[in-house]
């Protein structure tokens, strides 16, 4: 079995763009930024558009995209294929490309906060803009997270993290 996942520079990038994003947006505008800036679709379902990123090719192209009172709080997207079945070459395959993008992110960010967890692992960053970026490793899939400005406040009124 042959699986994908972004390059690290590709990944990081990606986390940039919503870096430097002119920060609040509404779902709406984000959705649209991610469509003019990286070619990212935006699919309706049930009268309700659903961010997509059909330019990778991954499994699965879904972005999620959470908001708070008009603002959005989060983008989460995955940064390689889905697995479907766990085999010592898939988490191989998952493990080297977190390493990787860990790696690529620290020359970009600094040192992250890693934490471990029973089912997953993840690298996280505090950015100079007040946003957070982590990546997350679990036995299916690699995912990426950018959160807003607006989103890790809600966070920290809400005292998690």
């Amino acid at each position: 079995m042959t699986w994908k996942a972004m390059t690290p520079v590709e990944a990081c990038d990606l986390l940039e763009f919503w870096e430097d994003a002119p920060w609040p947006l509404t779902r709406d505008q984000a959705q649209q930024r991610a469509f003019d800036g990286l070619g990212w679709t935006i699919e309706v379902e049930d009268g309700v558009p659903h961010l997509m990123n059909t330019v990778s090719g991954f499994t699965v192209p879904d972005v999620s995209t959470i908001g708070s009172r008009g603002d959005l709080s989060y983008l989460r997207f995955d940064v390689a294929d889905l697995i479907r079945e766990i085999t010592p070459a898939s988490r191989r395959f998952l493990g080297d490309a977190f390493a990787l993008l860990v790696r690529e992110a620290e020359t970009r960010w600094g040192t992250p906060a890693l934490r471990d967890f029973a089912e997953s692992s993840s690298a996280t960053w505090d950015t100079a803009s007040g946003a957070r970026i982590s990546f997350t490793l679990g036995k299916r899939g690699l995912r990426a997270m950018f959160e807003t400005p607006q989103g890790v406040e809600l966070d920290r009124r809400a005292g998690e993290r």
